[in-house]
């Protein structure tokens, strides 16, 4: 009998995959800039995928509007102790093949996470996962940590189901989760089709599924847009928001984010092993005239490599200011500075941004080339330290600043884990696992205000523009939403008027 039944799960899991994609269907198209590397949330902590992973997967818990965790897969939760934390999960929820989640589900893909290098960095206060009763999970942690709940609520922290991973299924390729949505096909990446859950355990969506299309080109995004082709487009660029805003069958929302564009040196590249030229380089650049000209004011300087609307950023330290007649004096007492290589993705505001930056550096007599990277190649290489200085924004789905300062400056997250600037200093570390165990919310933001002064004194990154981004959507897409804590989507919610 559970022969039989097993088979009924995969045969309704393969059907159900085969919902195809018509323009009668009630789909919502969306276009991103960049393929996704994976579909498997815990490999790879970078947005192309999590952006789309969200939509498959859920976590045990997610943030509300006001950035306070509250359960999602858990029931509920709570505090045994400072280190002890209960969770009931819930027993209605179901995965896209029909089975049962259960408590082994969790558990396995908590222990999954801790194997895998872009998701083992938000959960290594773990000491131990037990299950205590057939609805509950105990994690233990190593010491207190603040930021560990919000932490599980980013989309990287997904719950897979375990058989469907131990019987070799490829999840970068066949993602299956308890989401709103189940990949139906992928084709060669530049076309991911989720056709909607009708067993979701927060309710039917509204639509009949998600079609992800990449468009890497701004231009062409924003074409796509204005002909119909697809309904919601992310990365508008500055320079286009006119022309979404005067098209009456478009709407362009900005959306608040906790993104910093930052700057990253390789500070194992003999050239900027000097910390007094990382200060003359800061000095250099422009960032006023990198918002103004690539962002249109839309933003504010960056004065610090943490988002103002994250929790523990400090907007009030001195900052290097540009200045070129300081950064030359600088550099007049050091060494000459070999040619540098500025290693930026195929993003054409990035692009535009370095060739910004490449004059900034000229104006201080440092030579710089331009190397555009495809994305996935961009990932793998600068993790190997390859680069002399990489652009890259920064995107927390979390607004607590302690994934930032231990993902970027940590030296255990040196590599894949997210310190490309390959920085390791003993006292920063000491200080941000410090803060990391601290309670006391302004005790931590007096530890964080310390550590922010040491980056900026360092400058391993140099921290550009806080952006706002624009979205354009089509006007027959009825209640986009969007959770302003976590920057996360909800799909599920949306719909198209005209459709049948």
């Amino acid at each position: 009998m559970k022969i039989i039944f097993k088979i009924l799960l995969v045969f309704n899991f393969l059907f159900f995959n085969k919902t195809t994609f018509t323009k009668t269907n009630n789909f919502i198209i969306v276009a991103q800039g960049s393929k996704p590397k994976s579909l498997d949330p815990h490999t790879f902590n970078e947005f192309p995928t999590l952006g789309i992973t969200e939509h498959i997967f859920n976590t045990l818990v997610t943030l509300d509007d006001n950035g306070i965790p509250s359960p999602e897969i858990a029931k509920d939760f709570k505090y045994l102790s400072q280190t002890k934390i209960l969770f009931t999960i819930r027993e209605d929820i179901k995965f896209h093949n029909g089975e049962t989640l259960t408590t082994d589900d969790v558990i396995f893909s908590l222990e999954r996470m801790l194997e895998k290098p872009g998701s083992r960095v938000i959960l290594k206060d773990i000491q131990n996962i037990s299950k205590t009763l057939d609805n509950k999970v105990l994690i233990t942690l190593k010491e207190p940590s603040a930021p560990f709940l919000a932490n599980l609520t980013l989309p990287i922290a997904a719950i897979m189901n375990k058989q469907y991973v131990l019987e070799g299924n490829n999840i970068a390729l066949k993602p299956m989760g308890t989401g709103p949505y189940a990949v139906s096909d992928w084709g060669d990446g530049d076309k991911i089709i989720m056709a909607s859950f009708k067993d979701y355990f927060k309710g039917v969506p509204k639509n009949d599924g998600l079609v992800f299309k990449i468009i890497t080109e701004n231009t062409s995004r924003l074409a796509a847009l204005e002909t119909g082709e697809v309904d919601v487009i992310y990365a508008v660029s500055p320079i286009d928001f006119r022309i979404v805003e005067n098209n009456p069958e478009l709407n362009l929302l900005h959306k608040t984010t906790t993104t910093t564009e930052l700057m990253v040196l390789n500070v194992e590249k003999p050239e900027l092993k000097n910390k007094n030229v990382r200060k003359a380089i800061h000095m250099a650049i422009d960032k006023e005239g990198i918002l103004d000209a690539i962002f249109l004011n839309r933003g504010s300087i960056a004065t610090s490599p943490i988002n103002p609307n994250i929790f523990g950023s400090s907007q009030d330290l001195p900052y290097l200011k540009h200045n070129l007649e300081k950064a030359r004096n600088i550099l007049k007492n050091e060494k000459p500075v070999a040619p540098l290589k500025i290693w930026t993705s195929e993003n054409i505001v990035r692009v535009q941004i370095a060739q910004i930056i490449q004059a900034n550096l000229k104006d201080i007599g440092i030579e710089s080339s331009i190397e555009i990277v495809e994305w996935g190649t961009f990932l793998k290489r600068t993790s190997e330290g390859v680069h002399d200085i990489l652009l890259t924004t920064w995107i927390l789905g979390v607004s607590d600043i302690d994934t930032v300062v231990s993902t970027l400056f940590h030296s255990s997250s040196i590599g894949a884990e997210g310190n490309r600037s390959f920085y390791s200093n003993p006292d920063l570390d000491y200080k941000i696992d410090l803060a990391r165990s601290t309670i006391n919310k302004d005790s931590r933001k007096v530890l964080y205000k310390e550590i922010q002064e040491i980056i900026l004194d360092e400058n391993p990154i140099i921290p550009l523009v806080y952006k706002i981004d624009g979205i354009g959507i089509n006007k027959k897409i009825e209640n986009f939403d969007y959770n302003k804590a976590s920057m996360r989507n909800y799909y599920e919610n949306m719909k198209k008027v005209d459709a049948d």
